[in-house]
């Protein structure tokens, strides 16, 4: 379950009557927003993601161009209606400032082979993305784009 980010502690939430499916923990630091996703995950997950990284791509904006680094544990496995919300979000967040996007994906999460391409298509034409095995490595990425 994700963190809150004030507190540290597990949340769960209910959101139009559904229970999430899935956790989420963020946070961000000089420019780069972080996201832990444990998967499998739903609609609602992304819809709470979506408001909690708002009011964040808000603060991050207001400084300037911002990256984002998404970790996948667990199952990188959602349903069709949630990555219709990622594709729209990814748009919405573009145009807010986010200049690239790295996700952290081991080998061992399950469904990594299979979503890699998904993931792929619903960024390409819209900004940089990569998939990693580590964060190290993505937040090396991340500094390099917004360093360009």
């Amino acid at each position: 379950m994700g963190r809150n980010q004030q507190t540290g502690e597990r949340q769960i939430c209910r959101m139009k009557g559904f229970r999430i499916h899935g956790s989420i923990a963020m946070h961000h630091h000089d420019q780069i927003l972080y996201s832990e996703i444990e998967g499998p995950w739903n609609l609602e997950l992304i819809e709470h993601y979506r408001e909690r990284a708002t009011s964040m791509a808000c603060e991050l904006a207001a400084h300037g161009a911002w990256a984002a680094i998404i970790e996948i544990r667990g199952e990188a496995i959602c349903p069709l209606d949630a990555l219709e919300a990622i594709r729209q979000g990814v748009h919405v967040f573009a145009a807010r400032g986010r200049v690239c996007t790295a996700y952290v994906i081991a080998p061992d999460v399950k469904g990594a082979a299979v979503s890699a391409p998904i993931w792929r298509s619903i960024y390409a034409g819209v900004m940089p993305f990569e998939i990693f095995d580590t964060r190290d490595a993505a937040v090396a990425w991340c500094r390099r784009q917004l360093a360009a």
